[in-house]
């Protein structure tokens, strides 16, 4: 399902709706965008029923995330025939010929010119064919969109990174976003601070390969001195690592991350399998005794630590012994929460045509099992946390029904706070982890 981004601004004269499919990093950027839409002059809010414009920034990560995409385009074109509807992301530079035979007034905009987004809105940029499409070969430098506007919200994303030079198997993104690069320290350490100086109390760092930030920079940087940068700069803040890959978990980042209280004690590690011949057919530079020896040092340095996996089911050759080892890895590593997903062969990617393909009702079965799994080390996770006391940033509410609302610990924990005898005063407060119920992490206000 694709999210809609709102704003809450004035009446204005022109209207938007922001629609964003896939990952954290198409989520910042969509937030920026809807911010340069409302300074051109557009009130941004998803339930307009008559928009002037309509953007799309889309996903082609796998085949299915690119069917989804064109499914939502399709939909929006013909929900709203008399808008402008512009579509870009990495579906508008992968496959953009995908879009053709739509109807109504679309423009589309690749990955490497979102940059010039603004110029775009004003005429400047021509999309298409009149204007040369800038590509991979022109993205030595990272595109940076700026700040979203964060008026009311508690947690914002900051993009650091983009691309990938890593080249997995499976994976479309290097031709879709080019390789890694990073925003420059003075720029992260600014953008931070205006995100703080707006309201946020909680910061997101996400890159396509947010472990990689850095080492295109001069002098070269790594990620734990862009994390001990900004929580020097922005100490009323706390800072959440997105999605981090396994080799780039160094002992300084365990250290950074259990010895600082800005710093979020939460790891989402795509690991993808547990079996060593996968690993290597997928071009993963590690094996699964480094992840079992990865998670063991992140929960002894820090115990309340929150490590979450990425896991691909039914990847080319994963026979029901390969699956049995991915299965274990999950469940003996101290893992608190799977993020489990079938394998996609996504076209002009190596794996699309490794042959050994796994049943369809095979890896539904095995997506299945997995969750199942999740479920129970989630809840287990929680329990061990039950009548502690977390600091905890406010994520939604409140709710008229329940009076209640839902804030997150820093090892992202998800609690319920009832808000009828102590009204929340502020987007960051403490709560007793008091009890679950259904599943449901319940907290007492402090």
């Amino acid at each position: 399902m694709s999210k809609a981004i709102k704003t809450k601004f004035s009446q204005r004269s022109k209207r938007a709706v922001v629609h964003v499919l896939g990952c954290k990093v198409n989520q910042a950027e969509a937030a920026v965008m809807a911010h340069l839409l409302e300074m051109r002059g557009y009130e941004v809010d998803a339930s307009f029923k008559d928009p002037d414009l309509v953007l799309v920034n889309t996903c082609c990560v796998t085949s299915r995330a690119e069917s989804k995409s064109r499914r939502l385009i399709g939909k929006l074109s013909r929900t709203f025939p008399t808008a402008q509807l512009i579509v870009t992301g990495c579906l508008a530079e992968v496959n953009p010929c995908a879009l053709d035979g739509f109807t109504g007034k679309l423009k589309i905009l690749g990955t490497f010119d979102k940059d010039r987004f603004d110029e775009f809105l004003a005429g400047e940029l021509l999309p298409g064919p009149e204007s040369k499409q800038r590509g991979a070969s022109y993205s030595s430098q990272f595109a940076d969109l700026g700040v979203p506007d964060t008026l009311g919200r508690a947690r914002t994303y900051l993009k650091v990174q983009d691309g990938c030079s890593q080249c997995c198997s499976y994976c479309v993104v290097p031709l879709a976003r080019g390789p890694s690069r990073s925003l420059v320290l003075g720029r992260a350490i600014s953008h931070a601070q205006a995100l703080k100086e707006a309201g946020s109390a909680e910061i997101v760092l996400t890159g396509i390969h947010l472990g990689s930030y850095g080492r295109d920079l001069n002098p070269p940087l790594r990620l734990e001195d862009l994390l001990e940068s900004v929580v020097q700069e922005c100490s009323e803040v706390r800072f959440r690592m997105s999605s981090i890959e396994p080799q780039d978990i160094t002992p300084r980042l365990i250290e950074l991350a259990g010895g600082h209280p800005s710093i979020c004690r939460h790891f989402h590690i795509p690991v993808q399998s547990g079996d060593d011949s996968v690993l290597n057919r997928m071009g993963r530079p590690y094996d699964a005794a480094f992840i079992r020896d990865l998670t063991e040092r992140i929960l002894r340095n820090i115990p309340e630590a929150c490590v979450g996996f990425d896991l691909m089911v039914g990847f080319p050759g994963e026979d029901e012994d390969a699956f049995q080892k991915t299965l274990d890895l999950a469940r003996d590593s101290g893992a608190a929460y799977l993020h489990v997903f079938p394998f996609s062969p996504r076209p002009g990617t190596p794996a699309a045509s490794f042959g050994s393909r796994v049943p369809a009702t095979v890896a539904r079965h095995r997506v299945d099992e997995l969750r199942m799994l999740s479920e129970n080390l989630r809840k287990r996770f929680f329990e061990r946390s039950v009548g502690k006391t977390f600091k905890v940033v406010l994520e939604s509410g409140p709710d008229l029904i329940t009076r209640s609302v839902v804030a997150r610990t820093d090892n992202y924990i998800p609690v319920r706070v009832k808000t009828e005898m102590n009204p929340l005063t502020g987007k960051v407060f403490h709560v007793i982890l008091e009890k679950i119920v259904g599943g449901e992490v319940l907290g007492i206000y402090i």
